[in-house]
């Protein structure tokens, strides 16, 4: 049986780093004011994928028009429910593609969007 041959990618390709973790409401000290923070549980090295012409194209009008899309080693961790902290701007996860098949090196590619960009749009 031939395995699928599964994308690679060179290791130096993966030099940033993204914190993931669950926004959670936080009472601001000074003023009494509940406030929405960023609670980060664990980091991850990422490769920022590059869109291609076409995907912007394609994109135009959708939930992922402005998504971006980032590159993880395969890790069980991740979920739609996290929260993920990349140059300074918190993301939603909009989908994860993982590939959990038994092949030594896999990747997970998560798209994202700007949780500023969601509450304009919301």
């Amino acid at each position: 049986m031939v395995m699928p041959k599964t994308v690679e990618y060179s290791p130096y390709l993966f030099n940033k780093i993204a914190d993931f973790g669950v926004t959670k409401t936080v009472t601001n000290p000074y003023s009494g004011v509940n406030e929405p923070s960023f609670v980060k549980s664990f980091s991850l090295h990422v490769y920022p994928q590059k869109r291609t012409l076409n995907m912007q194209y394609r994109s135009l009008g959708t939930d992922y028009d402005k998504a971006i899309t980032l590159v993880v080693r395969h890790n069980n961790r991740l979920n739609n429910q996290l929260h993920v902290k990349y140059k300074g701007e918190e993301y939603t996860i909009l989908s994860i593609s993982s590939d959990d098949s038994a092949n030594y090196m896999t990747y997970d590619f998560l798209t994202l969007r700007n949780v500023k960009e969601l509450g304009d749009n919301g």
